[in-house]
């Protein structure tokens, strides 16, 4: 399986806390979040790990060091991620867990994804409806509607922002991306390339990660729910399952 980690964007709501630098570069307790998410990966003996940089590309190679490769996208001001997927597609050959760096989550959210069979599987959170950003429906495990356009009464769960797509559907995955390249498609999400195959009767399907803490760090809002998040008093036993799953000794 390869790792493709998207870690192009400014972040510019975000300022207040990242300082002028990457919001993946913001930080979770002693780690950046980015830092934190290629742990965790190699932890699992994901060790083929890609990053798609833009701004401030130099900052993020220094933080993370020569054990990942990177692609760097010069136009990330002017065009969208799936742009900065583009310029990765010699890695869209094989199992695919493709994320974005500006996120935390508990790690038994990566055990949960990488142990899914499903041909793509979209991870998604029931538990947040009023509060969602994008937004997803679903019927029978499918996504059937999407985006932030969508009201509570259709809104079934927010997405995490990470999928798995299995080689057996990468093939697609990679001609369809090309296409919407083609078509001057530039300034779409990497994801709008998975909606495309809803309307046609592809499954793209979904997973709940409900109880599970995860945030997407997007606005001040998510950094001070993070920080709350990690100065929770925890039981003894709760604080003992964290830390083995997180792979520290």
């Amino acid at each position: 399986m390869k790792v493709i980690i998207m870690a192009a964007g400014i972040g510019s709501r975000l300022a207040e806390v990242s300082h002028d630098q990457p919001k993946c570069l913001i930080k979770a307790g002693e780690e950046t979040l980015i830092k934190r998410i290629v742990r965790l990966c190699k932890d699992r003996g994901l060790d083929d790990i890609s990053i798609v940089t833009g701004y401030k590309a130099k900052r993020i190679e220094e933080e993370i060091g020569e054990n990942v490769t990177y692609f760097e996208n010069p136009f990330y001001s002017v065009t969208n991620s799936i742009s900065s997927l583009w310029l990765a597609k010699e890695k869209l050959d094989d199992d695919l867990l493709l994320m974005n760096a500006d996120l935390f989550f508990e790690p038994v959210i990566l055990d949960k994804i990488l142990a899914l069979k499903q041909d793509v599987v979209m991870l998604s959170d029931s538990t947040r409806i009023e509060t969602a950003d994008y937004r997803f429906s679903f019927k029978n495990d499918l996504i059937t509607k999407y985006g932030k356009h969508l009201s509570n009464q259709e809104t079934d769960g927010e997405y995490v922002g990470i999928v798995r797509i299995n080689k057996s559907f990468v093939k697609s995955f990679k001609t369809r991306l090309k296409e919407m390249i083609s078509s001057g498609k530039i300034n779409d999400w990497w994801e709008d390339v998975l909606y495309s195959f809803i309307p046609q009767g592809s499954p793209i399907n979904h997973s709940d990660i409900a109880g599970h803490f995860w945030t997407e760090i997007d606005y001040l809002s998510d950094y001070h729910r993070l920080q709350d998040w990690l100065a929770r008093p925890r039981q003894k036993n709760e604080s003992t399952s964290l830390s083995l799953a997180e792979g520290i000794n």
